[in-house]
């Protein structure tokens, strides 16, 4: 699936892309690499005023319209094309998405 994805960025415009062959898994056993960030990290940033994006990446109906953290966007993961013109047009902005997690 990262291929899949970094080739939809690089349709993008992006062109800073890496895709990590190796996976999750080697990836968090790196010091200093994120396999998550947490509800309170997103906070803190958003507290002191950092400039991120945060995306979320659940339906828009119901659970994005129900409630969702403040200043994100909708941009619903199986309608990704439809909405990526919401990005920033800066694309050295961190970008940070969220679902709700597996269920």
């Amino acid at each position: 699936m990262s291929h899949h994805s970094a080739w939809k960025a690089e349709k993008l415009g992006y062109t800073n892309i890496k895709v990590y062959a190796a996976g999750y898994p080697d990836w968090i056993q790196i010091p200093g690499n994120y396999g998550a960030v947490t509800a309170p990290y997103i906070k803190s940033q958003l507290d002191k005023g950092a400039d991120i994006v945060l995306i979320d990446s659940r339906p828009r109906r119901p659970l994005y319209e129900k409630g969702h953290i403040p200043t994100a966007i909708s941009i619903p993961n199986s309608q990704f094309d439809q909405f990526s013109h919401l990005l920033p047009t800066d694309k050295s902005k961190p970008l940070i998405f969220y679902c709700g997690g597996f269920t």
